[in-house]
């Protein structure tokens, strides 16, 4: 058995051993934290360092002595401190992104990981990831620099999309106008061609008319004065005299050139609308006769306001003409307006006639057509309504009714054209206005406002 002596200079030198291999063990330990790159720290549970290692330094620059003893929040920009105090507050462990001051006054991004253990401090380290921050914040910039051009670049399509499809429209309805245009000048040429011809030959009869009735009534005052000398006529012409009826033909022949002299000057009244609507090469502007142009134009319809058998009601005409002068346009542009605007009113109104409409009412379908015109002057303008009390148009169409190619008509009974060149010829040739009101199975009214004094108007066409 050991002496106590001996065992206590035992004891004491295994005491000298452990704690030389503690302290090599600490310091190895020192030595490796020190040469960390990242920053490791130990504080209190109030956030109060204890200890830093020189990476702190490094990346911060602040002295050791400038640090410990310091509370870690005194370093973190106030915009992120909450997080470390939730942190503190929570004790849980954590991974957080905060940003530090530097000693030079410059924010770096340092990444916080941190444990929570059963001991009087904690430990953690700061890892510099403000290259990253730095990194993501660019390809951010550049991520929304890119969705703005990109942002930018459609809106540059979508709108040059528009322009194209605004172009393509423009195109479409200049090729239809230029259609329409030498559509009507053909037709101009022709019934200017078909009006003298048929001029010519009515004007023989017609100016032939007035010296015949001359001839006839001559002819009959010889018949009767002869028959007043010779009330007894031989037996042959007797006979002839009781066959033909002479008395009756006393009576109807005058009868039959007058209504002979009537119907050509109607073909002549006919034959002068007619010139009107071929008067195609009139590029001047001219003083224009609104009301002639209307009945112009009910002359070259109005076989469609009669009936065609005892079924059909016919089309009841309501003209209300105020005093009208005469305007600065073009007629030939005017006429085709009305044209447009009365052809139609009748297509509703026989659409009615002929039952085509079936969501009609009875009441609509049992009324009378009638086609009004109204026309009056006032400050300096014309006004012209043409009104129907036809099937009506609904509100969604209402708004289109000037668009080009718009057409309700079935395919190849409508180009879609005749009310927008009419809102053309209004507007922009004669500086007028042009409108639309309606009301389902009440009719509809076309209003026309055009200036008296066209001044500017030359250049129209």
């Amino acid at each position: 058995m050991l002496e106590p002596e001996k065992v206590n200079e035992l004891y004491t030198q295994i005491q000298y051993r452990l704690i030389e291999k503690v302290t090599e063990s600490e310091r190895r330990y020192r030595t490796l934290v020190e040469n960390l790159r990242e920053i490791v720290f130990e504080c209190d549970y109030s956030g109060v360092l204890t200890f830093i290692n020189r990476a702190w330094t490094e990346t911060l620059g602040y002295a050791f002595g400038d640090v410990v003893g310091k509370s870690l929040d005194q370093f973190i920009n106030e915009d992120d401190i909450h997080k470390w105090q939730t942190a503190l507050q929570m004790q849980i462990d954590c991974y957080l992104e905060l940003r530090f001051y530097a000693d030079n006054g410059s924010l770096l991004w340092l990444e916080l990981a941190m444990r929570f253990e059963d001991s009087n401090s904690l430990s953690g380290a700061l890892i510099n990831i403000t290259e990253r921050k730095q990194a993501e914040t660019f390809l951010r910039q550049a991520n929304e620099q890119l969705e703005d051009r990109v942002r930018q670049r459609t809106l540059e399509l979508i709108s040059a999309n528009q322009k194209l499809q605004h172009t393509i429209r423009q195109l479409k309805y200049a090729q239809g106008q230029l259609v329409h245009k030498e559509k009507m000048s053909s037709l101009g040429r022709l019934v200017a061609g078909v009006a003298h011809e048929i001029n010519n030959p009515v004007s023989f009869v017609h100016c032939n008319l007035e010296p015949a009735q001359a001839y006839a009534q001559e002819l009959l005052s010889l018949l009767g004065l002869y028959q007043q000398h010779y009330p007894q006529p031989a037996e042959g012409i007797q006979s002839m005299l009781d066959d033909c009826d002479i008395e009756f033909i006393k009576g109807d022949f005058p009868k039959l050139l007058s209504s002979m002299e009537s119907g050509t000057e109607r073909i002549r009244k006919i034959v002068d609308s007619l010139r009107g609507f071929s008067r195609v090469d009139e590029s001047l502007m001219t003083k224009v006769d609104i009301h002639k142009g209307i009945d112009d134009t009910l002359l070259i319809l109005n076989h469609r306001f009669k009936g065609k058998n005892s079924e059909e009601k016919g089309i009841q005409l309501i003209k209300s003409y105020g005093e009208l002068p005469l305007i600065d346009g073009f007629p030939d542009q005017l006429n085709q307006v009305f044209m447009n605007l009365l052809s139609n009113a009748i297509d509703a109104l026989l659409a009615v006639e002929k039952n085509d409409a079936s969501v009609l009412g009875n009441t609509l379908l049992n009324s009378v057509p009638v086609l009004t015109i109204c026309t009056h002057a006032q400050n300096g303008f014309v006004n012209v309504e043409i009104s129907d009390n036809g099937p009506g148009i609904s509100e969604d169409i209402i708004s289109r009714v000037f668009e080009p190619f718009f057409t309700t008509k079935p395919v190849g009974k409508g180009t879609g054209l005749g009310l927008s060149i009419s809102h053309q010829i209004i507007v922009e040739n004669h500086h007028g206005q042009i409108s639309c009101s309606s009301d389902i199975g009440q009719g509809t009214t076309f209003k026309i406002q055009m200036p008296i004094n066209g001044a500017g108007v030359e250049d129209a066409r």
